[in-house]
């Protein structure tokens, strides 16, 4: 029986010495040390339809005055509108006849004729939100005479200038392909400390390796975290056809992606579909990521000065620069008049 019981004992722990080295292995290795700094979140602009306007029932031929009213809250952290370098900022109405709502084509969209303040992070940790503005559609009616009762969806479109940041720490030696590592300090390989915005299009990962004697590779991940569509910078012809969400916009899927050291002049980087420089020895350009599918950057970050110091940490500043939108549907009943 004590035989018995030895052999079950062993058994157990054998198990559970197996548990532990299966999830060891299928963890993996983390992506990245989160750096403070940064709020962090998903959105740019919170796009919300205020309630009550539009009421859920409006009388048909012009009975019911209303007004449809949309309220932007710049809860990521860039800034948005006039005298900013993210200007544009539109919301349109959609799903509709313009006519039969007392509205020209031309005056279902219009422009936000303010600056928001992005939300902040003060130095004791607590939050200061972004500021709030409206756009209002006013004085609108039914027109046309309905025999009983329509069901109406009216959808809100938003399409505004965004920018998103982020900051990450990257290892330097003396010698990158030296054997030996100060690990107390900085490794050459693998998924480096970063800190990102809060914005729909982020920078999820910056993955560090040696390449010669003077230069590293830092491969940069950029994710669509958002619910929306992103395009490239452009300015429209009009507002109608701003944010085109068709598949055949050549502008659909793209950003503008800006990679720089901290230290300026000390580093020179090139990047893989990065083809301009930038003062002071980083780089961008204009990519697209397929459908929204993640991409990764692969860039070449080499000293342009020689080092007295054997190893250390410096930071490489990244900025993602496009036009987003996205919508949402109002559902409204249209009663006749008796």
């Amino acid at each position: 029986m004590l035989k018995k019981s030895f052999f079950s004992i062993l058994l157990i722990i054998s198990l559970l010495a197996s548990l532990l080295f299966l999830s060891s292995c299928s963890s993996g290795e983390p992506r990245f040390m989160r750096l403070d700094g940064f709020i962090g979140g998903t959105q740019g602009l919170s796009v919300k339809v205020l309630e009550g306007a539009p009421p859920n029932v409006i009388m048909d031929m012009g009975i019911t005055p209303f007004s449809f009213i949309v309220a932007l809250e710049n809860v990521g952290e860039a800034p948005v509108g006039l005298g900013t370098n993210n200007p544009f900022v539109m919301v349109r109405l959609a799903g509709i006849m313009p006519n039969n709502f007392g509205l020209t084509p031309e005056e279902s969209a219009k422009t936000l004729d303010a600056k928001l303040e992005p939300a902040k992070m003060n130095f004791d940790g607590t939050i200061l939100p972004g500021e709030i503005s409206y756009v209002s559609f006013d004085n609108l009616v039914y027109k046309p005479d309905v025999f009983d009762t329509l069901a109406l969806t009216i959808r809100a479109e938003a399409c505004y200038d965004y920018e998103s940041y982020a900051s990450a720490k990257f290892c330097m030696k003396k010698d990158v392909l030296e054997s030996w590592e100060d690990a107390s300090i900085c490794m050459l390989r693998g998924y480096r400390p970063l800190g990102t915005s809060s914005a729909p299009i982020q920078v999820t990962s910056v993955r560090e390796a040696p390449l010669n004697n003077s230069a590293i590779q830092l491969n940069i991940g950029i994710e669509h975290l958002g619910r929306g569509v992103f395009f490239s910078k452009s300015q429209p012809k009009d507002l109608l056809s701003a944010c085109d969400f068709s598949e055949l916009n050549p502008d659909i899927y793209k950003l503008e992606v800006f990679v720089e050291p901290i230290e300026k002049g000390a580093y020179e980087v090139s990047c893989a579909r990065l083809d301009d420089r930038i003062p002071g020895g980083g780089a961008h350009g204009v990519v697209r990521m397929f459908q929204g599918a993640p991409i990764t950057v692969s860039c070449f970050l080499s000293r342009t000065q020689p080092l007295n110091v054997r190893i250390y940490e410096d930071m490489l500043s990244i900025r993602l620069s496009y036009r987003y939108a996205e919508f949402l549907e109002v559902p409204i009943l249209i009663q006749g008049h008796p």
